[in-house]
């Protein structure tokens, strides 16, 4: 999935290589990922916020360079890559508490579905993707065509259940597989 240096996302966008700049990058994550025509509520789109603000503020500390943006679906899912021009892959840290950084990657792991690093001769590529779950009330619905699902609104969700759990208990750290690939507990 990762991209040639040159090649520029079609539902992707560059951002410069400073922390104020993620913010704005982060609302422009979730306007793409609101037209791709995956049913997501209001809290997964929160959620994808969050994991994209997280590994946009990595690439933008830890690049002197902008960092390349791309927002697409894979099937079901959503995928959010960030590229950057520093080669070192990302590793996982435990942050102690009074640590004001350190947390982001466990956040990725803990309420992704999957997410990953794909090294680049001239980079990286850190990628995270989720499996949108729909709204249940119908307002949180940003899928212009999507069809009733007939889902219960009283079903948990594998998401919601992660975020709750990953709330209630430490969350692990959970080693790389074959491919940089790495899923979540």
């Amino acid at each position: 999935m990762a991209r040639s240096k040159t090649e520029r996302p079609t539902n992707g966008f560059t951002v410069v290589a400073a922390v104020g700049a993620v913010p704005s990058a982060r609302r422009q994550v979730a306007a793409l990922a609101k037209n791709l025509g995956l049913s997501m509520s209001d809290e997964t789109l929160k959620t994808v916020e969050l994991l994209a603000s997280e590994l946009i503020a990595n690439a933008v500390l830890h690049s002197a360079a902008p960092c390349d943006v791309a927002v697409t679906r894979t099937d079901e899912r959503l995928r959010v890559e960030v590229t950057d021009a520093n080669p070192s892959l990302p590793r996982v840290v435990e942050a102690g508490p009074s640590d004001e950084s350190g947390r982001g990657l466990l956040l990725v792991g803990a309420l992704a579905d999957a997410w990953g690093t794909q090294p680049e001769s001239w980079g990286k590529t850190t990628w995270f993707e989720i499996t949108p779950e729909p709204s249940t009330d119908g307002l949180g619905d940003n899928s212009a065509d999507s069809p009733s699902s007939g889902v219960s609104a009283v079903r948990r969700t594998d998401h919601e259940a992660r975020m709750a759990s990953s709330a209630e208990s430490r969350v692990p750290i959970v080693p790389a597989t074959a491919g940089g690939q790495h899923q979540a507990a």
